[in-house]
């Protein structure tokens, strides 16, 4: 597709209208089969491409169906679509290509009817032309505009009167809705809005790099947009644009620039939710990052470094005798620059290291300058930022980051599912721009492997089945047995998208059975070049124990050398304990059960960043033998919706037999109770909580006439309101806050609430147990005028609970690391001096550890009441004097008699708890105990711990 005013052919490149990064979103909404459809692309002249990238741009379809350019950004309007900058303020097409179409070379070779005079001003309402092509999808076209207007908006750009005529196609009204929601809120992906150790998320995050190919100018996003997708433990890092006049009486004297601003939520106190407030110190953010991160497990992890020391020096010493020379080394991902001193260390003739965020680069030069000074040289970029000199470069002027091609490269690209930090298309980019062609690879190959297992846990971490029962303590008729989480038939049969979760698979051997032996599935040579096509190979394996195939358990293998001689391994317990790389389990869906000696099929796909697994029971005439096949479709995407807002705690939560039943059960007595109180007057009932499960569960009660749910989030409000409408249950889903929430908001405008639920569960605090109780409060308190005086509210109350233990090895991944491999890490140090002051979100049961304290209270919350200030001071004598952290969550009492708990504690596998780690104590004292104080604001919103061992 191109406009109607010609552009030189060597200048026309691809432009995608959906992202792979949004892939899910569309195969599940937009019904695109293919990602790479040819309608899912636009053939633009570069800079337009850019335009169109960043929105400052779109293509409206008009009244004779005719996709027309408009353009939004008016400070381009008069700039040459040849001279367009980008955010780092360089030119999008190069100096050479600039050159060439102002003196017309390239119109001589590539003969059109371009004027290089062009602006965007001269191209605004020009048309799109379809040269052979298909027409792309009119869907995209439209999101794209959507989000563009938007952006446009809220910079000022268009009249807030502007508006088009709705140019969606084979798409129904709640697709539309569902769909631009979606893509308003997937304009933070298109704007780089990436997450560092899940704590900075922004469209300003000091990467350094000049930003990937979606990422929109520095101010390209409303701050309302960036935070709407931010979780509470994040902080968000907005760039904001100021001018001011130097000289008032020079209207000429214009400053301009753009200033960073770091938010950190916090609770409403007014009405719950989260509200944002500026961060003072930017360093306080950046050294929480770095504290909260992997980055000490990695170091402390003696296995990894040793392989990575032994490979680099092996492949030195061998390139030095083969070429007689010492290499020039690439290191992309330098972290703190451990393999950099590496290679310094045992040959290098210098090293060229990039880092893309930044405080990491920072911490990454100080360690290096301390180890190895001018042997060692750091970007704050991406690798794919880098540029190389070209050989022959006699320009002086010209400023490149590599005066040639490397001849090694080293990276540790590795995540716990081998391709998800994208090592496979970093180390294509690198050897097609950055390296030699017969550039040495460290480490060269890796090998992934599987097992079939039987795991009714890993099972509900991604199937929403519950089995059906009978409350043996009340014999009401079980919740499951009316209410479905599912809008359709055939939610039952969603593979969620496939999902891999990363787990330590000792803490849930207990409760697997293993099927079939270790089996090696797939291969990569980092050595030679990928090519980027999803791809899959099938092995036939044999079952050595009968049972259900409900999982798939994976591992993999890297080899740093061409013999095999320095491996390391993620198989359980063949390395030293670390936290950074643990096993994968892959859950399946449907009912495959097994005999031993069964034969399965055991297919295990891939493409440049994921992998996930087929399992199926062998035809006959199938023979153990390996087939290798190229794979046309993406990874299935999720049908049911549910996957697309519910992670594995999530689902596990909700389909917890026992806690469902304490919910469903509580909610019968509180509705019996009401009834009894006052017989003819019917019972209304308000659900407070994300998810909207208590209110599933309240409408299926026949006694109950008006339900409303309260949705904090658009896409569960809708996909909930499928739900209820399946399960034939009548409940209005508002979403919304609570904030001047009145009855006549509510299904039939009930005189009062009756009956207040909540789990409590919010989405944006799933990582913050105590955030998502004092978060139920203070909604609470906020729709105390809605209540009547006999009203019921569920919970009824909530403890906040404390117990000290001894981790066996999980507090070893945080902290300082004095000398690693024997290089000093003093700077990196100095952000881990406090990190006995953060709180940790982990799974508690994942980690092996010992009790060492009897559980203490630290606050009791009375939700029959409104929310008040809540201060305690306490103290517990320690059992084990070497205890090294306290576990903290809260037990939720569902009625007022105290007769159903339902805990987020270490014994329960759906939920996270706080872990705050106990600062290390000489040997030497009779005795140890741990001091605690805890502090609720009811009038800021703030909870503060602080827990101190002597």
């Amino acid at each position: 597709m191109l406009l109607d005013v010609e552009f030189p052919k060597s200048l026309v490149v691809a432009s995608h209208l959906f992202r792979h990064s949004n892939a899910y979103v569309a195969f599940e909404m937009m019904q695109m089969s293919n990602i790479d459809d040819e309608k899912n692309g636009l053939l633009l002249f570069k800079p337009l491409k850019y335009a169109f990238d960043h929105f400052q741009i779109s293509f409206i379809r008009d009244d004779a169906n005719v996709f027309r350019l408009k353009l939004f950004d008016p400070c381009i309007r008069n700039t040459r679509l040849i001279y367009l900058k980008d955010r780092n303020g360089d030119e999008v097409l190069n100096a050479e290509q600039r050159q060439e179409l102002d003196s017309n070379v390239l119109l001589t070779r590539n003969p059109c009817d371009f004027d290089a005079q062009k602006t965007f001003g001269d191209v605004d309402g020009s048309a799109l032309t379809f040269t052979g092509l298909e027409r792309p999808f009119s869907r995209c076209l439209y999101m794209q505009a959507n989000v563009a207007r938007a952006l446009a908006l809220t910079k000022g750009w268009i009249d807030p009167s502007y508006n088009f005529e709705d140019f969606w196609s084979d798409v129904s009204l709640d697709e539309k809705m569902e769909m631009f929601h979606q893509s308003i809120l997937d304009a933070a992906m298109y704007a780089g809005v990436d997450k560092y150790g899940g704590a900075l998320v922004g469209e300003g995050q000091p990467d350094g790099s000049s930003a990937s190919n979606a990422t929109p100018s520095s101010s390209g996003l409303s701050l309302e947009e960036v935070i709407e997708t931010a979780a509470a433990e994040e902080t968000v890092v907005v760039d904001v644009p100021y001018s001011y006049l130097e000289d008032e009486d020079d209207p000429t004297s214009v400053v301009s620039g753009v200033s960073k601003v770091l938010l950190a939520a916090q609770l409403n106190p007014e009405a719950g939710g989260l509200m944002w407030v500026e961060q003072s110190s930017p360093q306080e953010a950046y050294k929480n990052v770095v504290a909260m991160s992997q980055m000490t497990s990695m170091l402390r992890d003696h296995d990894r470094n040793s392989c990575y020391e032994r490979g680099i020096k092996g492949a030195i010493a061998k390139f030095k005798e083969e070429h007689g020379r010492a290499p020039i080394v690439l290191d992309i991902g330098t972290g703190t620059g451990l393999l950099s001193m590496f290679a310094a260390t045992h040959g290098a003739d210098h090293v060229y290291a990039c880092e893309m965020f930044v405080p990491m680069a920072e911490i990454a030069e100080q360690v290096t300058r301390a180890n190895h000074p001018d042997k060692i040289t750091v970007f704050p970029l991406r690798s794919t930022d880098l540029t190389v000199a070209p050989e022959g470069q006699v320009d002086a002027n010209a400023s490149y980051h590599l005066p040639r091609r490397a001849d090694m490269l080293v990276s540790e690209l590795f995540d716990s599912v081998l391709l998800g930090e994208a090592v496979l298309p970093t180390i294509r980019h690198a050897m097609q721009h950055l390296l030699q062609p017969d550039a040495v690879i460290v480490p060269e190959r890796a090998m992934v492997f599987a097992q079939v297992v039987e795991s009714e846990p890993i099972y509900h971490f991604n199937s929403f089945a519950v089995p059906e029962q009978q409350s043996e303590q009340t014999g009401i008729p079980s919740a499951t047995r009316k209410a479905k989480l599912a809008r359709s038939g055939a939610a039952w049969q969603c593979e969620g998208g496939k999902p891999a979760l990363p787990v330590h698979f000792h803490a849930l051997e207990n409760d697997s059975k293993v099927l079939t032996k270790p089996t090696k599935v797939l291969s990569f040579d980092f050595t030679k070049p990928s090519t980027g096509v999803a791809s899959y190979e099938e092995t036939v394996i044999d079952t050595v124990e009968a049972g259900k195939a409900q999982a798939v358990l994976m591992w993999w293998e890297v080899s740093f050398d061409a013999n095999d001689k320095v491996v390391y391994s993620t198989e359980p317990g063949v390395q030293n304990w670390q936290d950074h790389w643990v096993q994968v389990v892959f859950p399946l869906v449907g009912d495959i059960r097994v005999q031993s000696q069964d034969k399965l099929v055991l297919r295990a796909h891939h493409d440049d960043i994921r992998i996930w697994f087929d399992v199926e029971i062998a035809p006959e005439h199938d023979s153990p033998k390996k087939a290798k096949r190229t794979v046309v479709s993406e990874k299935p995407p999720c049908t049911c919706g549910m996957h697309l807002i519910c992670n594995a705690e999530r689902i596990a939560m909700l389909t917890d037999t026992a806690r469902r039943e304490a919910y469903n059960t509580s909610i019968s007595l509180a509705v019996a109770e009401l009834t009894a109180s006052e017989p003819l007057r019917p019972i209304s009932c308000l659900d407070i909580s994300d998810g909207s499960l208590c209110a599933l569960l309240a409408a299926t009660h026949s006694e109950v006439s008006s339900v409303t749910s309260i949705e904090s989030k658009e896409v569960s409000a809708r996909i909930f309101d499928q739900i209820l409408g399946y399960n034939g249950v009548n409940v209005e889903v508002l979403n919304s806050g609570v904030k001047g929430l009145l009855t006549e908001h509510l299904q039939g405008e009930p005189s009062s609430v009756d009956l207040l639920v909540g789990e409590p569960f919010y989405y944006s605090m799933q990582n913050l147990p105590l955030w998502q109780a004092f978060n139920f409060w203070l909604r609470r308190s906020a729709v105390d005028g809605l209540l009547h005086p006999k009203a019921r509210v569920l919970p009824a109350r909530a403890r906040v609970l404390a117990q000290a233990v001894r981790f066996e090895n999980l507090h070893e991944c945080f902290g300082a690391v004095g000398n690693v491999s024997g290089y000093d890490h003093a700077t990196f140090d100095q952000f881990q001096d406090e990190y006995y002051t953060r709180n940790f979100p982990f799974p508690a049961y994942m980690y092996p550890f010992k009790q060492a304290s009897d559980v203490v209270e630290l606050a009791m919350l009375d939700f029959m009441q409104t929310a008040h200030t809540v201060a305690t001071n306490g103290s517990v004598e320690l059992s084990d004097f070497a205890a090294n952290a306290v576990i903290v969550w809260v037990e939720y009492v569902l009625d007022t008699e105290g007769k159903h708990v339902v805990t987020t504690g270490p014994a329960v596998r759906y939920a996270k708890q706080l872990i705050r780690f106990l600062q290390p104590t000489a040997s030497g004292a009779s005795k140890r105990v741990v001091a605690s104080k805890f502090c609720f604001d009811s009038l800021e919103g703030t909870i503060e711990l602080s827990i101190d061992a002597n």
